[in-house]
């Protein structure tokens, strides 16, 4: 009997001492939850060029950063609840640094997106290219008028292009590409609308 007890002691350590190494990494879901989630959102941010390539690096050394906190409150076997509260205090920042990189304006080009997309901007270019030919088939600009205003077009384009060659267009580069668009729409209209013909 006694050896079959002092055997049965043994298994039983011998589990326990096996599973050991399981119990001694704490699992936290709310932490590695949000991690997945943070790294979901600034992967989205890259996709949608909401993020340029240095925002995008900045972001993801502070997740490295979290994580390497992370494996070292969790390397001698247990969470306390002062070492989660300073992961949650992390991930609260990091997650308000993911908002406003993705919110500031700048945008990426190249590395993920061919072009900047600028909805505003290329709409009110596409409606002035349409409204120039409409001029040109009805008679109201002459031959010169829509030269002029074509060349004025091209000029916007060449300063769009040139905003976004770094990947970047700010809000003041927005705003002086939407003031020359609202000097163009004027010279449009006051074109379209002179007493000169076509025919």
């Amino acid at each position: 009997m006694k050896p079959l007890f002092v055997s049965m002691l043994l298994a039983g350590m011998a589990t326990l001492w096996l599973s050991s190494p399981a119990l001694a990494r704490p699992q936290d879901p709310g932490v590695n939850a949000r991690q997945h989630h943070q790294q979901q959102r600034i992967g989205q941010g890259v996709r949608s060029g909401e993020l340029t390539r240095n925002e995008t690096r900045r972001l993801e050394r502070e997740q490295r950063h979290i994580r390497q906190e992370e494996r070292s409150y969790k390397s001698d076997g247990t969470l306390t609840r002062a070492e989660r509260a300073d992961l949650h205090h992390d991930q609260n920042r990091a997650s308000r640094h993911i908002y406003l990189e993705k919110h500031d304006g700048q945008q990426s080009q190249g590395w993920h997106n061919s072009a900047i997309r600028d909805p505003g901007v290329n709409a009110r270019q596409q409606n002035q290219r349409d409204r120039i030919r409409g001029g040109l088939q009805d008679g109201s600009l002459t031959r010169y008028e829509t030269r002029d205003l074509r060349a004025e077009q091209k000029a916007i384009r060449a300063e769009e292009r040139n905003y976004k060659s770094d990947g970047v267009l700010t809000r003041t580069e927005r705003q002086d590409l939407q003031q020359d668009l609202n000097a163009a729409s004027q010279h449009i209209y006051q074109e379209r609308h002179d007493a000169d013909r076509r025919f």
